[in-house]
């Protein structure tokens, strides 16, 4: 999970329907909202922005702590070329997990380049999903947490040398089955978010 989060919320478009029983029709828009952003000076973006990429390092392991740019040489920077990145979300505390039950997933967006970003879609990563310490140690082992969708539709605007925290309401579901111990843990979620580059 990236540190030196500053508070915001943009909620997502899904393209997708929730799964069969809960009542959620997913296919009609989400207003957004902008993340709150505070007026930093030069200096004081450039310590966030370090802390969090040193964050993304030590938190993502194998997992990418830059953005991968289809391309190469200056055109890899270019206004609408493809971006990716792997990071670590984690599911929202204000909607805590339950067995059988669905929650919101929170992602912290560092953008380290001097252009800005703009997330198009997020999906499931390739590592562990993983309930804090002390619910793992009060026997959440089998929790079966995941997307209730493949894919999830955003629209997620990052400013160049910033960082930005979004959430997808509705994104996660534990399993029905899930250790009683599990619910109201705070899942640790690997994902992959992919999107373009943009210019003023």
């Amino acid at each position: 999970m990236l540190s030196s989060e500053r508070p915001g919320d943009t909620r997502a478009q899904d393209t997708a329907g929730p799964p069969p029983g809960n009542g959620i029709d997913l296919d009609d828009p989400v207003t957004e909202v902008p993340p709150r952003r505070r007026g930093l000076d030069r200096r004081t973006r450039g310590i966030l922005v370090a802390a969090a990429v040193a964050a993304a390092v030590v938190n993502a392991g194998a997992m990418w702590a830059y953005w991968k740019i289809t391309g190469s040489g200056s055109d890899s920077a270019r206004a609408g070329a493809s971006v990716e990145m792997a990071l670590r979300g984690r599911s929202s505390l204000d909607v805590p997990l339950a067995p059988g039950g669905t929650g919101d997933l929170t992602v912290t967006v560092l953008n380290h380049n001097d252009f800005a970003i703009r997330v198009a879609s997020v999906e499931a990563g390739t590592d562990n999903v993983i309930a804090d310490d002390e619910h793992r140690e009060n026997g959440c082992e089998r929790h079966g947490v995941s997307f209730t969708r493949p894919e999830l539709a955003v629209r997620w605007d990052v400013a160049r040398n910033d960082v930005a925290v979004f959430t997808v309401p509705g994104a996660l579901r534990m399993a029905a089955d899930a250790d009683p111990a599990c619910r109201g843990a705070v899942f640790t979620v690997p994902v992959r978010v992919t999107g373009e580059a943009r210019r003023p």
